[in-house]
């Protein structure tokens, strides 16, 4: 095969993969653009917060130490279903404390979950079925199991994760999520966690635009060679 056949075949296989793939970068940076951030993290489902106040004067933060025997990275004391709760986390798990005894609340109930969607949703959701869940789906992907699975009855097919440690709302997945999600992946060509884009099908893709741009540069040459040719 002449060099310049061969340097032709592979520039056209090279520009066919390529262009399949920019294609799909084109159609899903296009439809992303047009989905409201908010609403695909589902922030439209939130109450809008208000900032209250905590008292600290009958916290004893030496009864949680004596009781998680781990190191603590992180307090926090905050309001939770009508208590002041606080949160210790360490490098092993998160934990609930009650106030002012900090009795840690060792699980979550289904009448925890109802009441933190009623605390933290807008009204008028319906629940259509809670779950625990020991290991984490994937459009959860990110959390810390144990987690609670809430089916609510609405046209978006929401679900609302909760986490069993920290007793908050840590995922809201609605359909647009789940397409938002979706063409996320074909944007940046991580088909398993959807979160890389240091991985090797992007470093393929982009060695074959090197190559598909040096193909084009010597078959530029061959052309100018043929011309030069004709002209003498």
């Amino acid at each position: 095969m002449r060099p310049q056949l061969f340097v032709r075949n592979i520039h056209k296989w090279l520009g066919l993969i390529l262009g399949i793939q920019i294609l799909l970068w084109f159609i899903s940076g296009f439809l992303m653009s047009f989905m409201p951030i908010d609403e695909v993290r589902g922030e439209h489902l939130l109450k809008t917060t208000e900032l209250k106040t905590v008292n600290l004067d009958n916290i004893d933060l030496n009864l949680i130490i004596d009781q998680v025997n781990s190191p603590i990275k992180s307090l926090v004391v905050k309001p939770w279903l009508g208590q002041t709760v606080v949160m210790a986390t360490t490098t092993k798990r998160t934990w609930l404390f009650e106030t002012p005894s900090m009795k840690p609340i060792q699980r979550l109930t289904e009448s925890h979950i109802e009441h933190i969607l009623n605390t933290q949703l807008k009204k008028g959701f319906q629940i259509q079925s809670i779950k625990r869940l020991t290991k984490v789906p994937n459009e959860a992907r990110g959390r810390k199991a144990p987690l609670w699975q809430v089916q609510l009855t609405d046209e978006e097919n929401t679900r609302i994760y909760i986490s069993e440690q920290e007793g908050e709302i840590v995922a809201k997945r609605t359909n647009q999520w789940r397409l938002f999600d979706f063409l996320w992946m074909l944007h940046i060509m991580d088909y398993d966690e959807r979160s890389d884009f240091n991985h090797p099908l992007l470093y393929i893709t982009a060695l074959c635009a090197v190559l598909f741009t040096l193909t084009g540069f010597v078959l530029l040459y061959f052309r100018f060679c043929k011309s030069a040719v004709i002209q003498k």
